[in-house]
């Protein structure tokens, strides 16, 4: 029995060997899940995905916006509330001088009561130890110590005769006296230019409190505008 050799036809065989590769691609894209489609629109993926990205990125921005703000804003505060402490350490050191000034005004005026009082008392020694300086008995008036009846004779207790040294010690007192009055005057004048100098420098400080506390304020309102600016400008812009 004869055997008939039939060889495929060429043109069959391609067409068949052309379904395969179809088959093989279609099966490819079937399982591979980065180009299967079924009905979904893959620019508009795309699209949605870009826009996430955008999103994703613009919200990071603003995050990264609003801590610098708000970081800024913490040091402008804390800068704000070491300014204050200085000032208010500043205030208190110039109330602890006043007070201490106050203390040493109040010391002052009674050592000047009592220099005064101690004053008034030693002229009114003067006074006396003068008066019986000048009175008849010491000067020694020869008027008084005559005997009414007999001119010539003289009372022995009307008569109290002053030794040159006794004359000189009254007059080294006065001195000393006239003196310590002088030494006085001068301290005194030194002292009431003492307290008005300090009440100068006290003014003087408390003009530089008020007018560092001015600045501060200002400084504290131009920030805190600039800081209220800037994040409406971000939540309009959302």
């Amino acid at each position: 029995m004869y055997q008939v050799d039939l060889s495929p036809d060429p043109k069959e065989a391609a067409a068949i060997e052309a379904r395969r590769n179809q088959e093989k691609e279609r099966q490819s894209r079937f399982f591979n899940v980065r180009t299967r489609v079924m009905g979904v629109d893959v620019k508009a993926l795309n699209s949605q995905v870009e826009e996430r990205k955008l999103r994703e990125a613009t919200d990071q921005s603003k995050e990264a916006a609003y801590d610098m703000l708000n970081d800024q804003l913490r040091l402008a505060v804390d800068m704000q509330a070491a300014q204050l402490a200085k000032l208010e350490e500043s205030c208190r050191m110039a109330m602890m001088s006043a007070m201490a000034n106050a203390n040493k005004a109040q010391a002052a005026e009674l050592a000047e009561q009592q220099r005064c009082e101690q004053q008034r008392e030693q002229e009114a020694n003067l006074m006396e130890i003068q008066n019986q300086i000048t009175s008849d008995l010491l000067t020694e008036n020869p008027q008084v110590a005559q005997h009414p009846v007999a001119p010539h004779r003289v009372l022995p207790y009307y008569w109290r005769g002053m030794t040159p040294e006794q004359r000189a010690a009254i007059r080294k007192v006065q001195e000393v006296q006239r003196h310590e009055k002088e030494a006085q005057r001068q301290a005194d004048k030194a002292l009431d230019a003492e307290w008005e100098g300090q009440a100068l420098h006290l003014a003087q400080a408390a003009m530089e409190l008020e007018e560092q506390e001015r600045e501060l304020c200002a400084e504290f309102r131009r920030g805190l505008g600039s800081f209220n600016q800037q994040l409406a400008k971000e939540q309009k812009a959302q």
